[in-house]
């Protein structure tokens, strides 16, 4: 079993005020990986609040703040109403939905403006999560700069690799193919 906060505590600072990465419990019970640009929502809150020794990542805690500051960035904005979940977020939980276990992280971690933003490098944490997840089937880039970031890693040879649109320009049926795909393996 791995001491997965203390694994962390070397690659991600604490407080750390970007996102490193997502998902349900721990990382090593994820089967997909999928990297994206980086985070375009940004979240005022420490990432480690979502973290416990026992159980891991909060995905359930992290949705509900989620939600809360893409609705305030809209009020801020005085923007139209805009969906609860971001284009690429809906697609994520697609790939949940199709009975998926993933981890989301991005090449980079810090949050930006429709995701545009290239400050802080998430190298250190994907090397981590790529040495870490003995459940690893396939590994999903979406996007120019996550393509362009994974022709820079060695990612292991059992490992299916996908490099579709970004998510947030992917049909539902696309994202369900590779889902059905990474299934079959």
């Amino acid at each position: 079993m791995h001491n997965w906060t203390q694994i962390l505590k070397a690659v991600i600072p604490s407080p750390c005020y970007e996102r490193p990465f997502v998902c349900d419990g721990f990382p090593d019970t994820c089967e997909v990986l999928v990297i994206g640009n980086n985070p375009a929502t940004r979240l005022t809150v420490d990432w480690w609040s979502f973290w416990t020794d026992t159980s891991g990542f909060d995905y359930e805690h992290f949705l509900e703040v989620y939600k809360t500051e893409r609705h305030k960035k809209t009020e801020r904005h005085k923007a139209k109403k805009r969906s609860e979940l971001s284009p690429t977020r809906l697609r994520l939980k697609r790939i949940r939905d199709n009975g998926l276990n993933c981890i989301e992280t991005n090449a980079f971690r810090n949050e930006g403006a429709n995701g545009t933003r290239h400050d802080i490098s998430n190298h250190a944490v994907l090397e981590v999560l790529l040495n870490n997840m003995p459940l690893l089937k396939g590994i999903i880039a979406h996007g120019k700069v996550a393509h362009k970031y994974l022709d820079k890693i060695e990612v292991p040879v059992a490992v299916k690799i996908f490099t579709p649109r970004h998510f947030s320009r992917e049909s539902y049926e696309e994202i369900d193919r590779i889902c059905q795909e990474i299934g079959a393996i």
